[in-house]
Order: C-alpha cells, then structure tokens, then sequence
C-alpha cells in the first residue's frame, strides 16, 4: 500500500533528523526563561520583560504574543516545572481562528516538533456544539528536545525501543551507521543516512527497498517510533480551547518533563 510506504519514509526520515530538532539548546523555555530553578528567580525574570503580579490570581500579567496575558508558574517542590498560559477570552466565532494561528506558529517554529499529528480545526465544526453536547476536546501538543543533547546517545536509545523489530546483531549495526553518520564530514552524511535508511526497511520488513511493507507491521513501527521519541522528549508545549460560562479561551502549558513529579513522593 502506498500510504504504508509514505507513513514509513516520513518515520525514518524523521528519525535520521533528530539531531536537527532544535535550534536552541538547552531546557525548555518561556519568553527565552529557562523553566527550571527557584519559582522566585523565574519571576523575578518574567517582571523583567514587563509583566506585573497579581495577587489576587496569583499570575502574572504582560504581554506574549501579541496578546495580553496571564501567566501562572507551577513547581514541584519550588522547582519550576511548568509555565501556564491563559489567552484572553474570544468570542466563539473566532476562537477556531485563534487555535488555527497558534497551531500553524508552532508547526513553523523549529524548537518544536509535530508527532501528534496535530490538524487544524476545520470550517464547518460548531465548537460550542461540538465541546457542549459531544465533549470534543480541541488540543494539540509538540515536542522539545534539547539542541545540547548527545545526538549519538539519543538515537541509540531510540533505536533500543525497535526490539520486536530488529535483533541485537541488528540494533548494534545500525547503532554504527549512526556513529558513522556522526563522525562523517558534512558532504557525506547523506550517503551514510541513505544507507541505513534502506538497513532499517530491509531489517525490518525484509524486501528490496521498493517493495511494500506489511501494513500491521508498519503501523505497529510507527507506533513504536512515535512512543520511542515521546519517551525521550525533554518538554512539551500544549494547548486547548477552554470555556467558562460560555466564554472561551486558550490555554497554553509548557512543560519541562525532567522537573516534574516521577512518582517520588508516593
């Protein structure tokens, strides 16, 4: 099937793109403010770029985006861990403009990386029908991975989730390709990528490179590649249309996964 075949090549080539992710190292960020440390040093920060304390809410208003905004910072044991978000109210004619923009922002935006397979929300949905009577939720997430991060390192453990597809002789051949495609010159890298790329079809669903995957086998793949590359992500950015007494809203969460709880406390 050629789906099958698209789904597979937009996989792997992603895969063989992961040390592009980003083009700022580092952890994740808000308004370039690092979401990590003392909650008082990141708010000592966010008043820096101009934004003012609100006791009442506890948030900080300013201005992101071109907008007014609120913003509350959450920590795990005075650690922060995420930073929310909460755009001012629109009206429901064009709050599916507002969540459209903002999608398209971060799709464009290199830092962030789409493998929720986010859509756009089309014309003809009744968000208030469709949240009220269906209780459709409107969210879409992206990734964030740290520019800094070891990019060999990172991939090998990408590559230690295929186990149901490749055998250790496998894995620790293609683990060289990417040493290799690491330590190759700039003008190589593409030939070094093109060869694991047709290693890792043929390892795994056998063939010649043109021919056609196993559908059930190609879709159990890509489900494990994008489990794989979530489990290794080091943030999220989220958002989703929220409503109060008929108002509605976006509220926007960046996450930094490595300072939030892991069960430590239980």
């Amino acid at each position: 099937m050629i789906i099958m075949r698209k789904f597979f090549f937009i996989a792997i080539l992603t895969l063989l793109s992961v040390v592009c992710f980003g083009q700022d190292g580092g952890v994740i960020k808000f308004l370039g403010i690092p979401i990590d440390g003392p909650e008082a040093e990141f708010a000592n920060q966010l008043i820096s770029k101009g934004f003012t304390y609100d006791a009442v809410s506890e948030s900080y208003r300013g201005q992101f985006n071109e907008k007014t905004v609120d913003v509350t910072i959450h920590t795990n044991h005075d650690i922060v861990d995420r930073v929310y978000v909460a755009f001012p109210y629109t009206k429901k004619e064009e709050i599916k403009g507002e969540y459209n923009k903002l999608l398209r922002q971060f799709r464009n935006d290199a830092k962030y990386v789409d493998f929720s397979l986010n859509e756009e929300i089309p014309d003809k949905d009744d968000i208030p029908h469709e949240m009220s009577v269906n209780n459709k939720r409107y969210k879409a997430s992206f990734s964030y991975y740290d520019a800094d991060r070891d990019p060999v390192e990172m991939m090998n453990a990408l590559l230690d989730k295929f186990t149901d597809f490749y055998t250790p002789e496998q894995l620790e051949k293609l683990k060289g390709y990417v040493a290799e495609a690491a330590a190759a010159p700039d003008d190589q890298k593409s030939a070094v990528k093109d060869k694991m790329f047709a290693a890792m079809r043929i390892m795994a669903f056998g063939g010649t490179p043109g021919s056609e995957p196993d559908a059930d086998k190609a879709m159990k793949f890509l489900a494990t590649f994008m489990e794989g590359l979530k489990s290794l992500e080091d943030g999220t950015v989220w958002f989703m249309i929220q409503e109060n007494h008929g108002r509605y809203y976006i509220g926007l969460y960046y996450d930094n996964i490595h300072n939030q709880a892991q069960g430590e406390d239980l």
